[in-house]
């Protein structure tokens, strides 16, 4: 299997339109790219989410 490097993704969703004006509010006040502020957003996300399970599996071994 070859590694594609740069490969482009999509993603379709629905959002408020107030939530849609915050987020281009805020992308326009950290001066970048609204897709690489998701791709942040998504880090973090996932980031968290490791973290919390992490930790509850270390629950669950000590219990």
């Amino acid at each position: 299997m070859e590694y594609i490097k740069n490969k482009n993704i999509q993603i379709t969703f629905t959002i408020k339109e107030d939530l849609y004006f915050q987020f281009k509010t805020f992308c326009k006040a950290e001066k970048k790219n609204p897709a690489a502020v998701l791709k942040e957003f998504i880090k973090k996300y996932v980031e968290e989410r490791e973290n919390k399970n992490n930790e509850q599996e270390e629950k669950n071994y000590v219990d």
